[in-house]
């Protein structure tokens, strides 16, 4: 991934090539896996898991392993948020870093947003004004067993 490889492109042209990495786009327990931090901190950047809105340094390998370097696993899990023992798999790639590769999980949040918190909130009062309170209830009943 440092030397360049000579590839032919689609326009038939040969050009000199230097592979790399393009963000990824993961669920919040696939992020906290891959970066190697706490469930609930934020992957990209150093806030407390209670303060994700400030602004914080951003996180890098570099800055995990000087934590290694320093502090006990219990002290970078309670002070950092960083699991010490999981290495993220780039670690040892000369110019990737999970942290700056990691893209917000913001598809989930939008699907979550707007299916769940109101869709679905919309169709259960939809059931409940058509229908007799208690037939309300069996519909409702069957739903939630799917």
């Amino acid at each position: 991934m440092t030397t360049p490889h000579v590839t032919r492109c689609t326009d038939r042209y040969f050009r000199r090539a230097i592979y790399g990495f393009d963000p990824d786009i993961v669920d919040f327990p696939e992020q906290a896996l891959l970066t190697g931090i706490v469930q609930g901190y934020c992957p990209i950047c150093l806030s407390l898991a209670d303060d994700l809105h400030r602004d914080s340094p951003l996180r890098s390998c570099q800055h995990t392993a000087a934590l290694l370097e320093t502090l006990t696993l219990k002290e970078m899990w309670d002070n950092y948020g960083v699991v010490g023992d999981i290495i993220p798999f780039t670690a040892d790639f000369p110019r990737a870093d999970i942290h700056e590769l990691i893209s917000v999980d913001l598809l989930h949040q939008i699907i979550k947003g707007t299916f769940k918190d109101h869709i679905v909130d919309w169709v259960e009062l939809y059931i409940k004004q058509v229908n007799e309170p208690a037939e309300a209830e069996c519909i409702l009943a069957d739903i939630d067993r799917w």
